[in-house]
Parts: structure tokens; sequence; C-alpha cells
């Protein structure tokens, strides 16, 4: 078994994708913390899996990205922060943690970056959905992709049906780079070690034992 790593998830929302990966012990064993900019759904989450929750009141993406980098002086080590914070990191936080924050979208990047990714989609009339996990950078979602999934836009199924795809996709490949990361497969350029690129829905391909209870 891998040894536990310490990965913190920073949110400020419902926390359903978290939710489901904590479900996961292959996941759950590597999530330490779950950081907040407020009270939000995914305290709420973390509470019920028993994780650990902080949560620093701040109103900008500067603000809290100071008040992360400030916490986080005194506190050990972390390997990975993953992060469904919905403004833009910067500032010290983001220059000490570069190649260790990463982030997933509801949109197959570069395309339809920003808060509504998957609106923007089908706005755009595109014939694929999906979800990308990429690291973090200065720009809105322009970090390099770690994974991404795709699969056809079914026009005969409700927005609200496709949606469900794309987060049921996030969810799987939550608990798959978690596990990636903590395997230490994963290089600066997002290239996964021993991955598997066979057709398939996610590119790299999931482990095969990749699935939620």
């Amino acid at each position: 078994m891998t040894k536990s790593k310490n990965m913190v998830v920073l949110a400020s929302s419902g926390g359903s994708v978290l939710d489901q990966a904590l479900k996961v012990e292959a996941c759950r064993q590597h999530i330490a913390l779950v950081v907040c900019d407020r009270e939000c759904g995914a305290v709420e989450v973390a509470r019920q899996h028993g994780v650990a929750v902080e949560v620093l009141p701040c109103r900008t993406g500067r603000e809290f990205s100071d008040a992360l980098y400030d916490y986080f002086l005194d506190q050990p080590e972390v390997d990975l922060f993953i992060s469904s914070y919905s403004r833009l990191l910067s500032g010290l936080f983001l220059q000490k943690y570069r190649g260790r924050i990463i982030n997933f979208h509801p949109a197959i990047l570069p395309a339809c970056p920003g808060l509504d990714g998957f609106g923007d989609t089908l706005k755009a009339s595109c014939k694929f959905i999906g979800a990308t996990a990429h690291f973090v950078d200065e720009g809105m979602d322009t970090g390099s992709p770690i994974l991404q999934a795709a699969r056809p836009h079914d026009p005969e199924l409700s927005d609200e049906e496709n949606r469900q795809r794309v987060f049921q996709q996030m969810c799987r490949m939550f608990v798959q780079v978690v596990v990636w990361f903590a395997e230490g497969r994963v290089d600066q350029l997002g290239r996964v070690a021993g991955a598997r690129y066979e057709l398939s829905e996610f590119s790299p391909n999931l482990d095969e034992w990749v699935k939620l209870s």
C-alpha cells in the first residue's frame, strides 16, 4: 500500500465531487485537511468523512492566497493542494507551491476556461463534453493538463443529465489523480509514468481499479 501523503483540498463550494472521492479509501487516506474561505458545503462534507477543516474567511482570491501562505508557514509540508476554489490563486502562495497545486475543470481545456466551463461548452455547441485535471498557474485554467476526459454530447439528454455525466468523470478523475501523485508518477509537465493511452474516455487511461462506491 502507498504510504499516506499530506494533501490539502482548497474549496469554496458544495463539495459534491469531494464527497464521492472521499468514499474511496485509496483516495481518502491522503486527504489530511480541507481549507475553505467561508462556511460552505465542502466544510460539512469534510466533517462527515472525518477530515480536518480550517476556515480562513476571505473576500478575494488574493486575500485567500495570502492567508494560505501565512497559515502553512507553521504547518507540516504539503505534498499536494487540490483546488476547487472558485477564484485565482496568486502571490507568494502560488510561487512557493508551484507544481504542487492542481485543479479540476468541467470542460476540455483549453476550450471553455472560467467559472462556467460546462455551460460555455453547451453554448458553443461543442460535440464533446468532458473535464480536465491540470496544474494551477497564474492564468485562468491555463496550467499543463494531467488528465482529460471526453465523451459525446448527447442532445437527446437534458443539460442536467449531460452535466451529471461530467460530474461522474470528475469524481473518477479526482480519485485517480490523487493516487497518481501519491505514487509519485506525475512530473512537472503533467506526464504520468507508466500510463496507458489506448482509445478511452480518459487520457491517460484510468487504472483498472478506479471506481466509486
